[in-house]
């Protein structure tokens, strides 16, 4: 006779495996890191194998452990679609709901609201609101729907765009009394730039005339991975910086920043991205739904 599976087994071992740890999966399923541990000895001894390498730094899969791993998504994909099934047929929005963005997004309203909304409006819905700026592996970490800034290339995940976001760039007034407003990119060797140090192109700002791109390299006066935080050194003087309109629209408004070399500056697009399903489960759906409410208002 067939040993048969036990669930709670497979389901910690999937959530270790996803995780690449230990800590974060009892974390998950709200569970001691000893009783997890515990799980995956009951499985690997129940199946005769050892499924994960354990060292004081790594976690690793076995080529056994790696076989189960890809059955675990297939066999969890279809125990959602089961329980998004019959959430659909009573049209309650519920579960855990992993959304994934980029860290600048925390200043973008219109998400802030939506997300708000989700919480406000479905109490039976828990939000696990992630701040990474990079993509990864959305299914190996558990992840339901993640935001994007600029075209995907992954072309295994659906996407939805949300709307074109305005590129600037900008200085503090006083500054450009100063140092001068620059007409062309190219003047801004003889500016201070105050650099994003996560940008795509490196030491390269890039730019638009008559519709092909051009990049621009330049000498950084200073570096953050915090845009927000170069935008408050750009009020505050110390030099230019490039940056996304939902950070700089206030303070262009409030004239503590103006707007330069607007005919050279881009759009770039904002995308909710999510992994593939036969059927996207309601409550991420419920959230394409709002996001793309809030951004026509």
């Amino acid at each position: 006779m067939k040993p048969s599976f036990n669930l709670n087994l497979l389901s910690s071992f999937y959530a270790v495996a996803r995780h690449g740890s230990f800590a974060a999966a009892a974390d998950e399923l709200c569970l001691t890191h000893s009783v997890i541990s515990k799980h995956i000895k009951q499985l690997e001894s129940s199946l005769h194998s050892q499924l994960i390498i354990r060292t004081t730094r790594v976690l690793d899969l076995t080529e056994e452990g790696e076989f189960l791993y890809a059955k675990c998504l297939s066999i969890f994909n279809e125990v959602a679609q089961v329980k998004d099934y019959i959430d659909e047929k009573q049209r309650v929005v519920s579960g855990r709901l992993v959304v994934k963005m980029p860290s600048i997004l925390k200043h973008d309203d219109g998400i802030a609201k939506s997300l708000e909304f989700m919480h406000v409006n479905h109490p039976d819905l828990m939000l696990d609101i992630v701040f990474d700026d990079n993509l990864g592996d959305l299914v190996k970490e558990g992840v339901d729907i993640a935001f994007r800034i600029g075209k995907l290339e992954d072309s295994s995940y659906l996407c939805r765009k949300i709307r074109d976001i305005d590129t600037f760039v900008v200085a503090s007034p006083e500054y450009l009394k100063i140092a001068g407003i620059p007409t062309h990119p190219n003047e801004l060797s003889q500016h201070k730039c105050l650099h994003y140090s996560h940008c795509l192109t490196g030491v390269n700002w890039s730019f638009k005339q008559e519709g092909k791109q051009f990049k621009v390299p330049i000498t950084p006066a200073l570096s953050s991975m915090s845009e927000s935080m170069l935008a408050q050194y750009a009020i505050k003087g110390y030099g230019v910086t490039t940056s996304l309109d939902f950070v700089v629209a206030n303070a262009i408004a409030n004239k503590q920043l103006m707007s330069i070399l607007k005919p050279f500056t881009w759009k770039t697009e904002l995308f909710l991205v999510f992994p593939y399903a036969a059927v996207v489960p309601l409550k991420t759906r419920t959230l394409i739904d709002v996001i793309l409410a809030e951004s026509t208002n």
